[in-house]
């Protein structure tokens, strides 16, 4: 339960701005959080999620109870309020929470249930509203809307679109967001044992908490792999922060496209056919182009980009490559990042309106095991469905030290390199 009192800031409309907390998955503050995880453990998570955030198509992309969670958003909901931790995704367009009218089920969950029946702010969204069609599979039950959205290698959701009011810790204050149109999940033994309330969607349609929102939302990264960091931000509402390069937004049904017109490392802009990131919107059969995504951890490079990169990159370390057993294909390294990679150039990637996103060694690498290095970008060939193999997509490891902003309503992206610690002034 959460009890509040003179700092709420009660938003009769929507808020303008409200700033909280990510919390990375292992991150000391989150649930998932092993003291216990060696570093080839964590290389191991980077390689796997990877992986399993593209091994399917056409459906919404927040993969796995564990696989692909990467960033924690805490809310509370109803009222009494009942603390949350939902995933943030970019590829999912609906917030949902796995809810419980069953006392007994309550008890024994080791997460907090939303019991709709004991909210005094929840109300359960009719058939004939217009929001219920913009619901994933809608249909009509006892005149009460319902709605099964399904994921890449994850269960279900099932359950009633409703209404309810969401409370945020903000950095300023408690802000509480009334009739946010939600999905209220029958509850899946899978996300409880694995510890998920639920998925904040930030994608690109209707019923996203970015559409929601005032259209607008942004996060900052900071530090990847420090447990302890406690920086990461999310903003959402009119003043998410809008600053640095421009460059513009197109979106699809699941996802952020951007227009990347070279690659350069160093000094050395790499000979990369323009075409190999043009995104194909003629063929649905496929995704194509450059997405932008909170989900992955590594970057995927199309092959014919991917090999100009691996080559430029084995000019500067040298061809003295090293197999791992979790990645063959991977290219790793003896040594460590600390030692070996101090002297390495910077990476950009340059979109369209001369917008730049520069990305340090720490975004191109990581330690796979104490004594070796592999580099986190990767084939899109090497992807297990062949859908996402003419597709290139940026991860997260990628933006680092990044503010990245997204004004739908512009469709524009807005990247400024900056220090996430900011937001604590």
């Amino acid at each position: 339960m959460f009890c509040y009192a003179s700092n709420v800031l009660e938003a009769k409309t929507k808020p303008t701005k409200l700033i909280t907390k990510l919390i990375h998955r292992n991150s000391i503050h989150s649930p998932f959080h092993n003291p216990h995880h060696s570093i080839e453990d964590k290389a191991k998570f980077i390689f796997e999620n990877s992986l399993a955030r593209f091994t399917n198509y056409k459906t919404d992309l927040a993969a796995g109870t564990d696989m692909g969670l990467l960033f924690l958003v805490r809310f509370y909901i109803g009222n009494p309020a009942i603390s949350q931790l939902a995933v943030m995704d970019t590829a999912s367009n609906l917030l949902w929470v796995q809810c419980s009218p069953n006392w007994y089920i309550s008890r024994r969950s080791p997460i907090p249930l939303l019991d709709p029946l004991k909210s005094s702010t929840y109300a359960s969204m009719p058939c004939k509203s217009e929001f219920c069609s913009y619901f994933p599979s809608s249909s009509c039950i006892n005149e009460q809307c319902t709605y099964n959205i399904s994921y890449v290698n994850a269960p279900p959701s099932t359950g009633n679109a409703a209404t309810e009011q969401l409370l945020f810790e903000s950095d300023e204050n408690i802000v509480v967001v009334p009739q946010v149109i939600f999905g209220c999940s029958k509850v899946n033994k899978e996300y409880i044992d694995g510890g998920i309330n639920g998925v904040f969607g930030l994608g690109p349609k209707k019923l996203s908490m970015a559409r929601q929102l005032a259209n607008k939302f942004s996060y900052c990264i900071g530090d990847f792999y420090d447990p302890n960091y406690n920086y990461n931000r999310l903003i959402l509402g009119d003043e998410a922060r809008l600053e640095g390069d421009t460059t513009p937004l197109e979106m699809s049904e699941l996802h952020y496209y951007l227009n990347l017109q070279e690659i350069s490392i160093g000094e050395n802009t790499l000979d990369i056919d323009k075409k190999v990131f043009i995104r194909n919107i003629t063929d649905k059969s496929k995704l194509s182009g450059v997405i932008i995504d909170s989900g992955s951890v590594a970057t995927w490079l199309v092959n014919e980009a991917y090999y100009r990169f691996r080559n430029e990159v084995k000019r500067i370390l040298g061809d003295s490559i090293v197999d791992t057993k979790e990645c063959r294909w991977c290219l790793c390294y003896e040594g460590t990042m600390a030692q070996n990679l101090t002297n390495f150039p910077e990476v950009v990637y340059h979109f369209s309106e001369e917008a730049v996103l520069e990305v340090g060694f720490d975004g191109i690498f990581y330690q796979a095991t104490a004594s070796i290095f592999c580099m986190a970008v990767y084939p899109s060939s090497r992807l297990p469905d062949k859908p996402f193999q003419d597709a290139t997509v940026i991860g997260v490891m990628a933006q680092q030290n990044h503010n990245v902003a997204y004004d739908l309503q512009e469709k524009k992206l807005y990247l400024e390199s900056i220090d996430c610690q900011v937001y604590e002034g």
